[in-house]
């Protein structure tokens, strides 16, 4: 099995979609895509069971990818699989419509505006059904309350940051223009800015902003209490059928990491300061610590935070909200592994 080039450069790499030019984006994406139409006793990976999976953010939430290439997972159940860094969110609709990636992990609300626009997609797996992110800031502000014309330091437009900022200002209330959100382009950047005074707070995951307590920051909030189809993992419906056992393998290696990182707090650290940008052990553990409530045993895809997804990604195309989102979710093979009692195996101690 090859290397995976955790770091390789989709054809997308490098691209800043923002909001007011998703749409133009999706359509030029779709038009493109319509004319261009290892572990001992592994199962040996074909070309059929080759992907390429995207994720959008270095940090911890996709310690469950982590795990199950670190511990061989991934090719115990026949994949080749390479792991492949996106700019942000934003960048995942074009990777998957471009065939860059097959299989893609981020906020459904960008990926559900291509999916409004006629491109087929299905949401097989949702291990985390909330925003994931801290907001780190200044020790004078103590309270999201104090976050009027403040300057929020986020990565892009479309980005999780993004759509976690949108549902506070829902919650408290507030417009877009009582606080200054700045765009960065990376979370690397969003530290740097912290630190350097050229913004007042950062929305990050654990453990990005968490090593700016060393340069006396704090924490301000996190985004937990907002549910959200934060990272869904979605694929196309061609590249489901056509690989459908591949697909499916995928599902059973998410399952099976999941449960990983609920019972191997130990592999689930290392993997983390593997991948995540630290090594401090530290860090580490207050990444798992945040993070292990919230992975899911079953990964259900929720058809409510989905259609919110979708609800949200009409309203920026100025459309009505679907009625109807059903043909989107596919959650046979999560099911399917709950009623085999195949989940609930992974938990039963030897």
């Amino acid at each position: 099995m090859p290397t995976p080039a955790r770091n390789a450069a989709p054809r997308t790499k490098g691209i800043v979609i923002r909001p007011r030019l998703l749409l133009t984006a999706v359509a030029v994406v779709i038009a493109a895509a319509s004319t261009a139409c290892g572990t001992a006793g592994a199962a040996a990976p074909s070309s059929d069971m080759s992907m390429t999976i995207g994720y959008t953010a270095v940090g911890a939430a996709y310690d469950d990818l982590y795990v199950c290439e670190d511990k061989g997972v991934f090719t115990k159940n026949g994949l080749d699989v390479t792991l492949t860094l996106l700019n942000s969110s934003s960048q995942l609709f074009p990777a998957i419509a471009s065939n860059s990636v097959q299989i893609g992990a981020g906020e459904a609300r960008t990926t559900a505006a291509g999916a409004l626009a006629g491109f087929g997609l299905s949401y097989i797996a949702l291990p985390i059904p909330r925003y994931y992110l801290e907001m780190w800031g200044s020790p004078s502000i103590t309270s999201p309350d104090q976050l009027k014309g403040k300057r929020i330091g986020l990565s892009s437009p479309g980005s999780l940051g993004d759509a976690s900022v949108d549902a506070l200002l829902r919650d408290k209330g507030w417009t877009e223009n009582d606080v200054r959100k700045t765009f960065l382009k990376s979370t690397s950047a969003e530290v740097t800015a912290l630190q350097t005074g050229a913004v007042d707070v950062i929305v990050t995951q654990p453990p990005t902003g968490t090593k700016t307590r060393a340069q006396g920051f704090h924490k301000v909030m996190d985004f937990t209490r907002y549910p959200s189809a934060a990272n869904a993992y979605v694929t196309t419906t061609d590249f489901l059928k056509s690989h459908p056992a591949a697909v499916a393998a995928f599902v059973k290696s998410e399952v099976e990491c999941l449960a990983m990182l609920h019972t191997d707090k130990a592999a689930a650290i290392a993997s983390i300061r593997k991948h995540s940008g630290s090594t401090d052990p530290s860090l580490a553990e207050y990444a798992y610590d945040f993070f292990e409530p919230l992975w899911a045993k079953v990964p259900t895809v929720d058809p409510a935070l989905a259609k919110e997804a979708f609800d949200d990604a009409a309203a920026q195309r100025h459309d009505p909200p679907p009625a109807d989102i059903s043909s989107y979710l596919d959650n046979t093979m999560v099911d399917d592994l709950q009623r085999s009692g195949f989940i609930d195996s992974l938990y039963k101690k030897p």
